[in-house]
Order: structure tokens, then sequence, then C-alpha cells
């Protein structure tokens, strides 16, 4: 006579333990993407912004400079303004919202705002803010 002592129940847990980690590492894997947009994004903005800074620092004012006969060297911030306009625009860079030139002395500073498309947490904005120094050897 065979006798049983209760329902056989070993490993029951295992499907739901494997939702449930299945779950966790989903999660986890859109988050880790989500980080990875984010770090890229701050990346290409902080590298397209201190290129249009560069561009605009070396925007020479002329006029002042064949005035002074060669003593004072600044930016002209007219084409400072536009260099740093034409880069941002030749950047292309996906996102783009917006960016101010500002030019003060020999310092001009840019900065942009980028709008980002995360996979799970929906969309962000990343702000970033580069200068450059115009510097004259001897």
């Amino acid at each position: 006579m065979i006798r049983r002592t209760g329902v056989h129940q070993e490993g029951q847990i295992l499907v739901p333990a494997a939702l449930l980690m299945g779950l966790f590492f989903g999660a986890l894997a859109i988050f880790v993407v989500d980080s990875g947009l984010v770090e890229a994004g701050h990346q290409q903005l902080s590298e397209t912004v201190q290129a249009a800074a560069e561009d605009a620092s070396n925007e020479i004012d002329v006029g002042q400079l064949r005035a002074s006969d060669g003593r004072v060297v600044v930016i002209d911030s007219l084409a400072a303004r536009q260099m740093a306009d034409r880069s941002m625009t030749a950047s292309a860079l996906p996102g783009l919202q917006s960016w101010t030139v500002q030019v003060r002395g020999t310092r001009v500073t840019v900065t942009a705002q980028l709008r980002l498309r995360l996979l799970l947490l929906g969309d962000t904005e990343l702000t970033e803010g580069r200068s450059a120094r115009l510097t004259v050897g001897q």
C-alpha cells in the first residue's frame, strides 16, 4: 500500500521568483539605458558648446586692433555671436532647443539646452554652459 503524506509542492516558488526577477532586471535594464542616454547627451552637448565657444573666441575686432596699432586685442561681439550661432547650427545635435552667447571682454560663454527623450522616465532637459578666452601670444 502506498501512503501519501501530502501534496508534492517542491519547486512551486520557481515560477513567481522567475517572474519577479524578470520584472526587476527589466526595470534595471531600462534605468541603465536611460542613464546611458543622459550621459551620452550630456557629453555631446558639452563638446558642442565648448567647440562653439572656442570658435567664437577667435573672432578678433580687426578695427580695434588696427586703431590701437596692434596693442589692443578684443573680441568682435557681433562676429563672435554669429560664429557661435553657425557652429551650434552646424552641429545638428538632435534635441538642441536653444542657446545663448555672451561676450565679455576676451571671454565668450555659450549656454545651451538639449531635450532628451528617455525610454521610461519621459523627457528631460539638459543645460550646459562653456567658456573660452581669447589669448594672444607674444
